[in-house]
């Protein structure tokens, strides 16, 4: 059994290896904890290494209002931003909304003009929150910086210039991120036959990674414990059905660690898949997110959840999501197909930031999803097929 304290403790050590974000030495040490506390557990590991174009956050972040009043506001590069080879200084307008992990969230843009008439910088106000790096979406442009600000900073920004009109607010801006030959990390994958070779497979997941500014306690250190929680439990009393434990790397990288797992299954492999459940962030509180496809197959993971709750004497406010967001790795399933849950207890002013630390509410998250995730792979019917999603 997975009591609080136990998974507070599991949870600490695994950050204590510091920051994962994917391709750096505290991400290989993180992998090697996991890898060597399941082979404690009897079980065989395979490792998938997943390497990528690289990235450097860099140490100098700054986005200074100069006009109408001066203030810095906090500010964190986005994945993939390139740098401004020094201090930049320009003008500030609106350049409209943008959707983050596809249209999954909506923020808004903000373009600094130099003296030469360019668009040398990008500022990407949150759509709720501090200030939170994500990865730029496809297609952004590759040598301006980019860099994310907080929501109420970015309501201000557009009362200011709605107020004053062009030309009307200044800042000045300083970033060195900028791009590295290669960074490579592993997924973990342990498979656990079922004792009824006929009772099909499931997927459980959840990501390793973090961002660069967090110890990622929520997102998804939590995760993670819940998965390495499960193997043991099924080590010791392996399920009628067959199930596959992956820990994803480069989650936070456009799910480049699903995607790259995903890709290598075999036609008959997907097939043979029942579903996917991907536990991402068991965060604080009692505010439960599903995100389920197939629509019909969110009905049976309602009711099991409900179930579960009662049994348990707990009080939830849910919500259940259709289709699944583009936000984390049970997506890449989810477009190759297969059906697929995603399970959270989303904690969103900690997602991505330095605060996010191990705490007693993702402690209690963590002992109350485990046995409901198990019972979730062990007892969900195989949901209908339905085709892969199309451009709508």
């Amino acid at each position: 059994m997975t009591t609080p304290a136990r998974a507070l403790a599991l949870l600490e050590e695994l950050v204590s290896h510091g920051p994962r974000f994917h391709g750096t030495p505290q991400m290989a040490a993180a992998v090697d904890w996991v890898a060597s506390s399941v082979r404690g557990l009897g079980l065989a590991v395979r490792r998938e290494t997943v390497a990528l174009p690289g990235w450097d956050p860099g140490t100098v972040r700054s986005v200074r209002v100069t006009s109408p009043v001066t203030r810095d506001l906090p500010a964190w590069p986005m994945l993939w931003s390139a740098g401004t080879s020094g201090e930049v200084t320009g003008t500030l307008e609106v350049l409209g909304p943008e959707g983050i992990w596809g249209d999954s969230i909506v923020w808004q843009r903000f373009g600094v003009r130099d003296d030469a008439g360019r668009i040398v910088v990008v500022v990407h106000a949150r759509d709720g929150g501090p200030a939170a790096p994500q990865p730029l979406p496809s297609g952004s442009a590759p040598d301006v910086a980019h860099l994310a600000i907080g929501h109420l900073d970015g309501l201000q920004l557009a009362e200011w210039i709605a107020d004053r009109g062009p030309g009307g607010v200044t800042v000045s801006v300083d970033l060195d991120s900028g791009p590295r030959d290669r960074s490579a990390s592993d997924n973990l994958v342990v498979d656990i036959p079922g004792t009824d070779p006929s009772a099909g497979t499931v997927v459980v997941c959840g990501h390793l990674d973090s961002f660069y500014n967090t110890l990622g306690a929520y997102d998804n250190g939590s995760g993670s414990i819940a998965l390495l929680a499960l193997a043991e439990l099924w080590a010791a009393a392996p399920p009628a059905r067959s199930i596959r434990i992956v820990w994803f790397t480069a989650e936070e990288w456009h799910l480049l660690g699903s995607r790259h797992h995903v890709a290598g299954l075999s036609e008959g492999d997907r097939a043979a898949i029942d579903f996917v459940l991907n536990l991402d962030g068991l965060g604080r509180g009692d505010h439960l997110e599903t995100f389920v496809g197939p629509e019909s197959f969110g009905f049976d993971v309602r009711d099991a959840i409900a179930a579960h709750a009662a049994a348990t004497g707990r009080t939830l406010s849910t919500v259940d999501r259709f289709p699944p967001t583009r936000g984390t790795d049970d997506a890449s399933f989810h477009a190759a197909g297969i059906p697929s849950v995603f399970l959270t207890f989303n904690d969103l002013h900690r997602l991505h930031q330095p605060t996010d630390t191990p705490n007693a509410g993702i402690a209690a998250n963590i002992a109350w999803t485990v046995p409901l995730a198990r019972s979730l792979a062990e007892t969900l019917p195989r949901p209908a097929r339905v085709p892969a999603p199309d451009l709508l």
